[in-house]
């Protein structure tokens, strides 16, 4: 086992806490989101009336703050903020004051074990820009050059709160989630954290999918796709084959679809963006792998739940998928967009397409049994890269594989009355 060094684990923990917070954020729209009493808990002295929140302090509750992972802070007002009485203005919308402008140089630091936020540069806070730790305000020229805000972090809600010295304030936010639309087809990305689990969400400690499986016993799994329709139905889409585990009756090997795994019934799909997940209705629906499901792994295909819930994150045209299996492990899928290929098997005929001899450890030929026309060949990994393009003007054509990697490739052949795909593997 790798040895983990005290300053490698700081270093780790640092980096987890920083994108724990990372990100922006707005106070929540509760009457909690800016409340103040005696201790902290007892909002007995004051909380925000529900009717401000989208009335007088509307420009308050749009107010954003941003985290960035580098350490640095920014506060983005839209031009407007809630001014109080203290700042000169009338408590009411108006024209951010310096220093709490959001026109300083910020930087942050969280601390996850012992609970606290601290925020530098004057000017720079968190719910209300009269509060700093003993006291509040009574003019802005006296902003303080850092302030320290007890805090808690679950998910996309903060808590925070402040002692002012025989009182507290206490703020609530939301983390401003992306949105996450799914829409279109999916399949795993032929990288080895495509297929990862591990003790905890984003450790890949306990296995990984290897490289040569990728390419080998497993190329039948990574051109699988996953179907999400934009009127929001779901449909594995397998190709005739997958890979077969131990628990529905396999070997381990590329196989027939096993009900009710097989794609045979499209299922729907939920996509929550605040609270980051994808949700799948319907028995034998799923993502990666299917043994996986909230809470544990199936043992039997009879097992299937009828929903299971991812965490998703889709950046540009890759999604990254984790779902808790329970005492903390956590499987990993990572997926790339692309596009439906026209499903073919070894030396079978597609829409009058040949591809010969397949699998091949050298040259390839591409040939149009019913004579039409071929007019371009390309050769694509399974992330729909081009590695390479041939001009051909004819039926038939003979395409070198030799500079090739060993594994599978889509080949696509553009002809005069269409485009086919067929799946080529390179020994």
């Amino acid at each position: 086992m790798k040895k983990i060094t005290t300053l490698a684990l700081f270093a780790a923990l640092v980096g987890s806490s920083m994108a724990q917070i990372a990100g922006t954020w707005t106070l929540s729209p509760v009457e909690t989101s800016l409340a103040v009493g005696p201790a902290k808990g007892d909002y007995a002295w004051w909380k925000v009336p529900a009717a401000e929140i989208t009335g007088v302090r509307a420009c308050q509750f749009d107010d954003e703050v941003v985290f960035n992972a580098d350490g640095s802070f920014k506060m983005n007002f839209q031009n407007s903020t809630f001014i109080e009485g203290w700042q000169g203005g009338s408590n009411a919308c108006g024209t951010p004051v310096t220093p709490h402008d959001g026109t300083g140089s910020y930087t942050y630091k969280y601390n996850a074990t012992k609970g606290t936020l601290t925020l530098y540069g004057k000017g720079a806070y968190l719910g209300l820009a009269k509060v700093f730790n003993g006291g509040e305000l009574s003019k802005s020229a006296d902003a303080k050059d850092s302030i320290t805000y007890e805090v808690s972090v679950t998910g996309n809600k903060m808590s925070l709160d402040i002692s002012i010295g025989g009182g507290y304030w206490h703020f609530e936010m939301s983390k401003q989630m992306p949105a996450i639309n799914p829409t279109g087809l999916w399949k795993l990305r032929p990288v080895e954290t495509s297929m990862a689990v591990g003790p905890a969400k984003g450790d890949f400690g306990w296995w990984k999918v290897p490289a040569a499986e990728i390419t080998g016993v497993r190329a039948c799994q990574y051109d699988d796709i996953y179907n999400f329709e934009a009127d929001g139905t779901f449909k594995n889409e397998l190709q005739g084959s997958t890979f077969l585990e131990g628990w529905q009756g396999g070997t381990f090997a590329c196989g027939t679809p096993v009900a009710p795994h097989d794609g045979a019934t499209a299922g729907k799909w939920i996509a929550n963006k605040d609270k980051g997940t994808v949700t799948l209705v319907g028995k034998g629906s799923y993502l990666g792998l299917p043994k996986a499901y909230n809470g544990g792994e199936l043992t039997a295909p009879t097992g299937a739940k009828d929903t299971l819930v991812y965490e998703v994150s889709i950046v540009a045209d890759t999604m990254k998928v984790d779902i808790g299996i329970g005492n903390g492990a956590y499987w990993h899928y990572e997926m790339v967009k692309t596009t439906r290929p026209v499903s073919g098997v070894n030396n079978q005929v597609v829409n009058g397409l040949v591809i010969y001899p397949n699998p091949s450890n050298g040259d390839f030929n591409v040939s149009l049994a019913n004579g039409g026309s071929i007019n371009v060949v390309r050769v694509m990994n399974l992330s729909g890269q081009i590695v390479k393009e041939v001009s051909v003007k004819s039926n038939t054509a003979q395409i070198s594989a030799t500079q090739l990697a060993a594994g599978a490739y889509l080949i696509s052949v553009e002809t005069n009355e269409g485009t086919a795909v067929q799946r080529f593997i390179k020994q």
